[in-house]
């Protein structure tokens, strides 16, 4: 199989999550060819299947959705979805467990194998969702990897514990009512609450923890005063439980705020990513396979996080850095075809383990 060709047809062809239509056939095709069974997991995902006993699965987990970024890295094979492009890498990761799936099929591994091409990393829980798809097997351990450019090409880094933070998505809304600006005392301003919330928020140090807000949105006329403003954020920590109580002190913190402006306040939580624990032992043992740098814990999110919290896993980083970096969730971030072989292989050593 052509697999640099499987990456630039994935590439091609971004979708955000639960929306990955044209991924999940062209996997299947792949899966078809291949002649590995397979159903279809939370919608738009695929969990394949390669079992030779009775006894426990190794899980390998791929994600499979896009980003709403406009493509800027000029290759031809750049995104046919403007608007959408996968600058997560999560195209290397899919062709990557593609290429492990089919070393498994030539070899006739005598193995117990799933192989999770997962919806909806990048919001929206597609890990939870695939829970239930999960749980009709017995696994033995889970196994996933993430591209970062900012590590030198091939190379390896993870390490035992907490590797990626917990991550929480909360939008933050005030409500106030409208009035002319020229008459601008008359309403209860939106946004002004909103910016004081902002500062508010921003002026407490949180040393173990990240918490900021990427977008809002408020008004509608330049000379209305606003009558509601949302603030669209995330939530990083090192464990689930401080989350929690960082979203805590977010609505006390809003309704405080609120009730001196006389604005109503209201707090949705989204997507709430538990941390990715890698497990000591597995991490012991990647380690006998292939050479593994140490790496510092990171406030990225991941919902790899729902599976290892369920099943011994590892998640690693897999460098894909040359002279020019932009990483991750950059327009012009672009692994090279060349790291696809390099993450065949570490899979490859550990279904052999």
């Amino acid at each position: 199989m052509d697999l640099i060709r499987v990456r630039h047809s994935l590439h091609e062809i971004p979708e955000i999550g639960f929306k990955e239509f044209k991924t999940q056939s062209y996997i299947a095709g792949l899966l078809d060819r291949l002649d590995v069974p397979y159903e279809k997991v939370s919608g738009t995902g695929i969990l394949a299947r390669w079992k030779k006993s009775d006894g426990p699965f190794t899980l390998f987990r791929a994600d499979m959705d896009a980003l709403p970024v406009f493509e800027e890295t000029g290759v031809e094979f750049k995104s046919k979805h403007d608007g959408f492009m996968h600058a997560c890498g999560h195209d290397v990761h899919m062709t990557i467990l593609i290429g492990l799936i089919e070393r498994v099929v030539a070899a006739n591994l005598k193995r117990n194998l799933l192989f999770l091409f997962q919806p909806a990393e990048e919001g929206g829980g597609g890990a939870e969702r695939c829970i239930p798809a999960l749980e009709q097997y017995v696994i033995e351990e889970a196994w996933a990897l993430h591209v970062n450019d900012e590590f030198p090409e091939g190379t390896v880094y993870s390490r035992p514990g907490v590797l990626f933070a917990s991550a929480f998505e909360t939008d933050c809304t005030f409500t106030g009512r409208s009035a002319h600006v020229a008459f601008y005392r008359e309403g209860r301003d939106a946004i002004e609450g909103a910016m004081d919330f902002l500062q508010r928020v921003y002026s407490i140090e949180r040393g173990d923890s990240v918490l900021r807000f990427g977008l809002i949105e408020g008004g509608r006329v330049r000379n209305v005063v606003a009558d509601s403003c949302t603030l669209y954020g995330t939530v990083r920590t090192k464990a689930y439980e401080l989350s929690e109580k960082a979203i805590c002190e977010l609505e006390e913190l809003g309704r405080d705020v609120a009730s001196r402006r006389e604005l109503e306040f209201n707090q949705k939580i989204g997507s709430k990513y538990p941390q990715v624990q890698v497990d000591k032992d597995l991490y012991e043992k990647l380690c006998g396979l292939v050479d593994v740098n140490p790496v510092e814990m990171k406030y990225v999110g991941e919902d790899f996080g729902v599976i290892a919290l369920k099943y011994p896993s590892v998640l690693f980083w897999l460098g894909t850095g040359r002279e020019e970096r932009h990483g991750l969730h950059n327009s012009k971030f672009l692994p090279q075809d060349s790291v696809i072989e390099k993450g065949i292989e570490i899979f490859w050593k550990v279904a052999n383990s």
